[in-house]
C-alpha cells in the first residue's frame, strides 16, 4: 500500500527533486486527466487552501471537447455561466514525473465553491462507492490490465491521414512472442521503466494479439489509488510514446479487421487484514461474501453497463469468440465469461470483470464493479453456477446490451446507480451520453461511402 504523505514531505520533494512545475489535474467524466500546470511556488502556496480554480466545462464537454448545448446540465453549460469549480490536491498522489525535467503531478478533487465534493466527478462518484463499502467493513482492491495499440505515428501525421492507414510499431501478430516483445524494448520497455519510477508499477506486460499492440497489467492497490493509476497511465503513456515518435490508442476496437483492445479490471475486497473472498473449506476457496458479491456484479451489469462500455465504439468490440464478453456469465479461470474468478491463494483470489475494453474510465468502471457486488453483499444474492464450457456456444444466458442507447436507458432506470452514485451524477451522465449518440447517429462514415457511393 502507499506510504502516507505531508505536507512536509511534499515540499521537502520539492526541494529534493528540484521541482519547478506541478501538473495538477482530475479525470474529466471520460477518464481523461485535465487540468493546468502551476509554479512549484503557486503550488506550495495554495494546496493547503481552498484549491486552485479551474473551468467546470471539464464537465461540461464531450471527449472531442466540443460544448454540449441545450442539455440543461447543471454545471459546465453557459447556462451557469462556465463558473470555477475547486481542484484540491490529494497529497497522497503526488509524484515525481521522471520523463519530464523538474516536474511533478497530482490528482485531484473536485469541489464546489460552497466547499461540496463535486457530486458529478468521477473521483467523487467512487469515492462515495468506497465509502459504502468501508460503513460494510470492507476496504476493495482493484488493478486494471490494459491493453492498447501503438504506432509510428505523431500528431500531425495522425491528422493528415485521417487516423486510417497507420503504421504499427512491430508489424505481424505476434501475441505472446518474446522476441518480438524484445525488438520493442526500447520503445515500450522504456514505458514500463518510466511508470514504474513514476509510482505505478506495472507487474508485467507482453504482445497481444495484434499489430502493435500490447497488454500492461497494473499492480493492485487500494480502489481510488488503482484508478489515479489507471488515469495517469494513460496520460503517461501518451507523453512518454511521443518522445519515441509513437502514439498509442486506447480505442476499444480500432479496425473491424482486429481484435479489441480490453480494459480488464481485477477486484477483491478485504476485512480485518485478510482477503474476504477467500473460505479454505469452499470447494472453489469462495466465501458466501465472495458468492454474494458475484451476484450482485451479474444482476446489475446491464443496468450499469454504461459506466463499463461509455462511447459508441465500445460496443464494436463485442463479438462473440472475440475475447469479449456477450453475456452476464461467470466461471473459474474461464476466459469467455464476463466474470472469472481465480482463486489461487488466499491473498490473491480476486474476480476479474472482462467486459470493459481500454476505453473504460477507470473511475466509473471501478465505482461500477463496487457497487454491484456490495448490492449483491447487502441482499444476499447468490450467482448461477459457473459455466466451464465456451460460453459463446451456450444458447439462453442473459444477454448484455448490445449498443449505448440500450445501456443508457438501463443506467437512467437503475434504482441501483442512483442509490450508489446520486441523482446528480445518473442524470448528468446520461445526458452526456445521450448527446454521444446524436452526434454518432448524424455522422456519415467512411464505411458508409464505400458501401452505398456508387450502387444505390
Amino acid at each position: 500500500m502507499i506510504a502516507d504523505m505531508n505536507p512536509d514531505d511534499i515540499e521537502r520533494k520539492i526541494a529534493d527533486h528540484g521541482i519547478e512545475t506541478v501538473k495538477i489535474g482530475t479525470p474529466d467524466m471520460d477518464g481523461v486527466y485535465r487540468g493546468k500546470r502551476v509554479s512549484a511556488k503557486q503550488f506550495l502556496d495554495g494546496y493547503e487552501g481552498e484549491g486552485f480554480a479551474q473551468c467546470d466545462v471539464l464537465f461540461g464537454w464531450d471527449i472531442a471537447e466540443e460544448v454540449m448545448t441545450g442539455l440543461d446540465l447543471a454545471i459546465g453549460s453557459a447556462d451557469t455561466g462556465f463558473a470555477d469549480i475547486l481542484l484540491r490536491p490529494d497529497l497522497q498522489t503526488f509524484r515525481v514525473v521522471p520523463w519530464e525535467p523538474s516536474t511533478a503531478a497530482v490528482v485531484c478533487d473536485a469541489y464546489t465553491e460552497q466547499g461540496d465534493l463535486l457530486a458529478q466527478s468521477p473521483r467523487t462518484v467512487l469515492r462515495r462507492v468506497i465509502d459504502r463499502g468501508r460503513t460494510m467493513g470492507f476496504e476493495p482492491a482493484m488493478a486494471v490490465e490494459l491493453e492498447f495499440r501503438i504506432f509510428r505515428e505523431d500528431q500531425e501525421s495522425l491528422r493528415e491521414k485521417r487516423y486510417s492507414d497507420l503504421r504499427p510499431l512491430n508489424p505481424g501478430y505476434n501475441c505472446y512472442s518474446i522476441s518480438h516483445a524484445s525488438i520493442d524494448d526500447d520503445v515500450v520497455g522504456s514505458l514500463r521503466r518510466y511508470m514504474d519510477a513514476y509510482g505505478i508499477e506495472v507487474e508485467g506486460y507482453n504482445r497481444e494479439h495484434g499489430e502493435g499492440m500490447y497488454e500492461m497489467n497494473l499492480r493492485y492497490e487500494g480502489a481510488l489509488e488503482a484508478a489515479d493509476r489507471g488515469m495517469l497511465f494513460k496520460s503517461g503513456a501518451k507523453e512518454v510514446l511521443a518522445q519515441a515518435g509513437a502514439v498509442p490508442t486506447f480505442m476499444a476496437k480500432y479496425s473491424d479487421e482486429m481484435d479489441g483492445c480490453s480494459g480488464h479490471i481485477h477486484q477483491s475486497l478485504w476485512h480485518g487484514g485478510s482477503n474476504a473472498f477467500w473460505d479454505t473449506a469452499d470447494e472453489h476457496h469462495m466465501s458466501a461474501r465472495m458468492r454474494a458479491y458475484l451476484g450482485g456484479a451479474l444482476k446489475t451489469m446491464p443496468e450499469l453497463f454504461a459506466l463499463y462500455a461509455p462511447n459508441v465504439n465500445s460496443y464494436k468490440r463485442y463479438v462473440s469468440g472475440s475475447w469479449a464478453p456477450t453475456t452476464a456469465t461467470w466461471g473459474i479461470d474461464n476466459r469467455t465469461a464476463a466474470l472469472r474468478v481465480i482463486t489461487g491463494s488466499a491473498g490473491a483470489i480476486r474476480i476479474e470483470t472482462r467486459v470493459p475494453g481500454a476505453d473504460v474510465n477507470p473511475y466509473l468502471g471501478f465505482a461500477a464493479c463496487l457497487a454491484g457486488g456490495l448490492h449483491g453483499i447487502e441482499h444476499g444474492l447468490k450467482p448461477p453456477a459457473p459455466l466451464q464450457s465456451d460460453v459463446y456456444s451456450v444458447a439462453g444466458l442473459p444477454p448484455l446490451p448490445r449498443t449505448l442507447e440500450q445501456a443508457i436507458d438501463l443506467f437512467e432506470h437503475s434504482a441501483v446507480a442512483r442509490e450508489f452514485f446520486g441523482d446528480a451524477f445518473v442524470d448528468h451522465y446520461v445526458k452526456m451520453r445521450r448527446w454521444e449518440i446524436e452526434k454518432h447517429r448524424r455522422a456519415v462514415t467512411a464505411w458508409e461511402r464505400a458501401r452505398y457511393f456508387e450502387q444505390v
